[in-house]
């Protein structure tokens, strides 16, 4: 999720568990506990651009990591408010609640949480939100802007606090059930054309969750089969387009680290395209930058450039950085509402 949506639910949280006991400092200690998690980032600088996204996500989003450290954090936070009526067990509980649900919110997107670290590296991702959703945020920044406003009379803090957190809780129980519906409909589609799936990945696509992405890979084959589903459009069809793996390409390299961890990342959705220097890996699960554009030339979301090195034993590898085009970024936003009204 987005680190706005991770600061405010953590402030709400903080307000929540000891916003009586503490005042703001609960709000404060809240948000910075939220965004903890992500200082994995800081680390990745440091690593290659493929072991930078398998670590972020990684150990410091993991239950166990988060249960270590929280007493650590507790411990450093009543030394520094030694003077207010709460121990450290208590800083210990808001710090374990605004990690717990940092980790819990990354898992309900798509990117991947390895949330079970050191046990197993398997990477949840229950696609039921997308990691920018306007409507899960906007209770808790509704919320937190009234508990940050002076007020002279009193008001029940922590019911404010409480009501934003259920009611952003209450819309992700939906997505829940939405997605499960979404499932269904893309698997009966498949089923209807014949097709059987190896694997089937279905998520919301940015900033909704009425249109959603459905991806499967064709048993046997290395195809795939991409379609939309709208369920504001009213229309229960869902076209499909082709699209070609090419992974014969790289079944040379199959042994290859870095070949291995790109499959690892991908979840086995992708395709790859020849180059001068190279080869292309393109993450088919995100598609396309402007993919209701209908311009198939445009640039996947996520790819990563397998450059030959004379002398080394594996590739060199870097995600390809994606250029600001105004003039396509202008128009997308149009396009995907356009989309979820079913006009193409």
């Amino acid at each position: 999720m987005d680190s706005l949506t991770h600061v405010l639910l953590g402030a709400a949280i903080g307000e929540a568990t000891l916003g009586k006991q503490a005042g703001k400092k609960a709000m404060l200690w809240g948000a910075l506990a939220a965004t903890a998690p992500d200082l994995d980032v800081l680390v990745g600088v440091l690593m290659n651009d493929v072991d930078k996204i398998i670590f972020h996500r990684g150990i410091t989003h993991s239950i166990f990591f988060i249960l270590l450290i929280s007493p650590l954090y507790g411990w450093f936070i009543s030394k520094v408010h030694a003077r207010e009526p709460v121990n450290w067990k208590q800083w210990t509980l808001l710090v374990f609640l605004a990690q717990f649900t940092h980790t819990l919110l990354d898992s309900f997107t798509s990117y991947g949480t390895q949330v079970f670290l050191p046990f197993t590296n398997e990477a949840i991702s229950l696609s039921t939100i997308s990691v920018l959703d306007p409507i899960f945020t906007l209770p808790l920044l509704v919320g937190v802007i009234i508990l940050l406003i002076p007020r002279k009379s009193s008001f029940n803090r922590q019911r404010t606090a409480f009501i934003s957190i259920c009611i952003a809780c209450l819309y992700l129980a939906f997505t829940v059930f939405n997605k499960v519906h979404v499932d269904t409909r893309f698997q009966s589609a498949l089923e209807n054309r014949g097709v059987e799936a190896s694997h089937i990945d279905v998520k919301p696509t940015l900033l909704n969750n009425l249109l959603w992405r459905g991806i499967a890979k064709v048993e046997g084959t290395d195809q795939y089969l991409v379609g939309y589903y709208s369920i504001a459009d009213g229309n229960p069809n869902i076209d499909f387009e082709l699209s070609e793996g090419n992974h014969h390409l790289l079944l040379p390299y199959s042994d290859k680290r870095s070949v291995q961890r790109l499959k690892w990342v991908s979840q086995g959705f992708y395709s790859i395209e020849v180059t001068e220097f190279g080869y292309l890996f393109n993450d088919l699960r995100f598609g396309r930058v402007a993919e209701f554009s209908g311009d198939d030339s445009t640039p996947y979301a996520f790819s990563y450039m397998l450059n030959r090195v004379e002398g080394q034993r594996d590739f060199d590898v870097h995600r390809v950085e994606l250029q600001i085009d105004r003039e396509r970024e202008s128009g997308s936003i149009g396009q995907l509402w356009d989309k979820i009204r079913g006009r193409d």
